[in-house]
């Protein structure tokens, strides 16, 4: 949906004491995030995701640079899914998500000082 301008008339004094009303258009949001919290260092990062029966549907390695952010927006069917994480080829997250095209069907996968974590639920705010 697109929203177009709407006209105003520059006489009017009223549209500046007017409340905006919220509207309610629908959040979208990608399957798989990644992100990098790190200051210095760069990290691979490896990530599987496969159906509960071990059909893989997703893989992808990413070099995340410190600072930055990947996501996957389409590659994802609605489902639910194992999401495994490998960092540098040593470390492991798993976690069972329930993956759509909502923020709270996101997948996050974030790194930083050698951590990892995955977890389900993208914060919009």
């Amino acid at each position: 949906m697109v929203l177009e301008p709407t006209a105003r008339d520059p006489s009017s004094r009223s549209d500046a004491r007017r409340e905006s009303t919220p509207r309610s258009v629908p959040i979208h949001a990608e399957e798989l995030h990644v992100r990098s919290y790190a200051h210095e260092w760069s990290y691979d990062l490896e990530v599987e995701i496969s159906t509960p029966d071990g059909t893989v549907v997703f893989e992808k390695q990413y070099y995340l640079r410190p600072g930055r952010a990947a996501s996957e927006l389409g590659a994802i069917e609605p489902g639910e899914y194992d999401v495994r994480a490998v960092l540098d080829g040593d470390r492991e997250a798993v976690r069972r998500c329930r993956i759509d095209r909502t923020p709270e069907g996101t997948a996050v996968v974030e790194v930083g000082n050698g951590i990892l974590s995955l977890t389900e639920g993208l914060s919009v705010r």
